[in-house]
Formats: structure tokens, C-alpha cells, sequence
């Protein structure tokens, strides 16, 4: 590895990712006969990419339907670390996380969420179910300059007559049996943990596991990121925008060269863009694009706020 030239190696890095991004489930024999490389080779960059941190998931988020009830709260209180505390030991309670901005604590929970309740309240930023979350995948290694191009071409592209924002009304629920949960929350933050201790664990038919896996796109979308540098070298952005446009919004942002993570909520977006944390003229040109979405009517406004601490409770 340590003869390649830095670029060599994200562009193997990126191809790797893009073969989970396409196949969550994909073996190493296969990726290895795609990318023509040796399995060896591939094991050992796959170790190193989720060690680093430029490899994230694949990861399971179930997709909305009317009555999923997961809410999103996002609030402002005077001492967040007390509130981070708190929050973190109620059951019912699936993620928090504390951020330095407009907000600086967000709620992801079963059911409505009263943070009111929480001492140090302050004020509500958003609070609303949460519709379907998506990780786009990543464009080819491009750098920033090249993304912020794309980006706004398609801003001066952009026609409102042409957005079909997904019809979450007509969506109905899964109806999978306990066997189909447990299979659900064994693999929703690794989709590529292997099958044979699963089964056994839970006493579960590889039959029955494979035809959940064919069904599985029905109710659930796969979140695989991509950090080129590791995510923990990018400050992570967290942008509360109010647009009727959030299909467009999604478009947009995935041009960036790393991993963006999308809420849809109800007449906004909650999204997550991580910048390099060492280059300046990132961080201009990303407020530039937002300023020429907010020209173009694609966004009415947004809030903004950075990611200091998280919390999500495994299932």
C-alpha cells in the first residue's frame, strides 16, 4: 500500500466503496474480480477504511410510512451538556446529539418528545416525524472546486415543475413478523455481518433470511458513506433547511466529494455535510452555493449548527 501514490489510493478506496454502495452484501471474492484486485488486498484496505473512518455502514433505516412515529426534535438549551445527559437515559429515546449553532441538541424518539421537560429548556428549533433518510452515493474523486461546479449548474438547471417529491401518504407498513424484526435490528447498523451466527443466534431458516433480504428494498433504505480523509478530519455540518424542494436539495448536496445524510421532513430537510476540516476555501465556496439556493428559490431559509457528540441506542 505504502508505494501507491495518495490519489492511487482513494481512488481504490472510493472503488471499493462504490462496490458496497451498489451491493451492501457484496462478498470479497467478488469485489476482488471486479476491481481486479487480490482478495488479500481487498480485505486488508476494507480493515484500514473502516478503521480510518472513511468507510461508514452499510447501515438499515426503515423507510417512512404513515405511523412509523419517529420523531425529530431539534432545541436550544442553556446548558447542553446537562441535557445531553438527561436525555440520553430515557427509553425512548433512539439518538441524540449535541451541536454548537442554531440548535444544540437534536432527538430522534419514539413518539412525540417533550423536550420542554428537559431542565435548561430554552427553545424549539423543529420538532416533527422524521420521513425517509438516504445517503446518497458519493460522484467519482472530484475535488471541491470541481463539486461546487457541478453544483451549480444544476442550481441554474433547476425547474420546480419537474420535482416529484415522494408521496408518503399512499405508503403503507411493513407487516414483517418477529422473526423479520430481529433480523432487522441484528443488521441495522451492519448489513454486512455475516449470516450463519445470526441464524443460529435467533433460530432463524436461511430461507426465510433470503427472501427478507429480496423484500428488504421494499421497507428499508441502506446508508454506506464515504470519507475520503476519515470522518473525523471533516468538520460535520448540521443544516436544518425549510424548502419545498427537498428532492432537489438532496441533488444538489450530493455532488460534494464526501457523504451527505438526508432527513426528509415535513417541508424541509435536515442534512448533514461534512467539510474538510483544513481547507478554507471549502467552507466559502459550500456558503456560496447555499446563498445561490436560496437565489434561486430552492431553499427559503435554513439553520445551521456543528456536531460536537452523539448517543444512539442499540437495539
Amino acid at each position: 500500500m505504502s508505494r501507491l501514490s495518495k490519489k492511487e489510493k482513494l481512488r481504490r478506496y472510493h472503488a471499493i466503496y462504490d462496490q458496497i454502495y451498489q451491493n451492501p452484501r457484496i462478498h470479497i471474492h467478488e469485489i476482488s474480480k471486479n476491481l481486479k484486485m487480490a482478495r488479500n488486498t481487498i480485505s486488508s484496505y476494507l480493515k484500514y477504511m473502516y478503521e480510518s473512518g472513511i468507510l461508514l455502514g452499510p447501515e438499515l433505516r426503515l423507510k417512512y410510512y404513515p405511523g412509523l412515529n419517529e420523531y425529530i426534535c431539534l432545541a436550544k438549551f442553556d446548558d447542553p451538556y446537562e441535557a445531553f445527559d438527561q436525555i440520553q437515559m430515557d427509553e425512548n429515546v433512539s439518538y441524540a446529539s449535541m451541536f454548537f449553532g442554531d440548535w444544540n441538541i437534536m432527538v430522534t424518539s419514539n413518539g412525540p418528545y417533550d423536550l420542554s421537560q428537559i431542565s435548561g429548556f430554552e427553545s424549539l428549533v423543529f420538532e416533527g416525524e422524521r420521513y425517509d433518510i438516504t445517503a446518497p452515493r458519493v460522484p467519482s474523486l472530484s475535488n471541491w472546486k470541481t463539486a461546487f461546479q457541478k453544483m451549480k449548474q444544476e442550481i441554474n438547471e433547476f425547474d420546480p415543475d419537474s420535482v416529484n417529491d415522494p408521496n408518503y401518504a399512499d405508503r403503507r407498513p411493513s407487516h414483517w413478523d418477529k422473526e423479520e424484526w430481529e433480523l432487522f435490528y441484528e443488521y441495522k447498523y451492519n448489513f454486512r455481518k455475516k449470516v450463519t451466527p445470526v441464524l443460529r443466534k435467533n433460530l432463524i431458516s436461511s430461507d426465510k433470511f433470503y427472501r427478507w433480504i429480496e423484500a428488504l428494498p421494499d421497507t428499508a433504505n441502506v446508508s454506506t458513506r464515504f470519507f475520503a480523509d476519515g470522518m473525523w478530519n471533516y468538520t460535520h455540518f448540521g443544516f436544518f433547511f425549510e424548502t419545498n424542494y427537498a428532492e432537489a436539495v438532496t441533488s444538489i448536496l450530493s455532488n460534494l466529494p464526501t457523504s451527505i445524510y438526508s432527513i426528509d421532513i415535513d417541508k424541509g430537510l435536515i442534512v448533514t455535510v461534512s467539510i474538510k476540516s483544513d481547507i478554507a476555501s471549502a467552507f466559502v465556496g459550500f456558503f456560496d452555493i447555499l446563498h445561490e439556493m436560496r437565489t434561486h428559490g430552492i431553499i427559503n431559509r435554513f439553520h445551521q449548527a456543528i456536531t460536537v457528540l452523539y448517543y444512539f441506542k442499540e437495539e
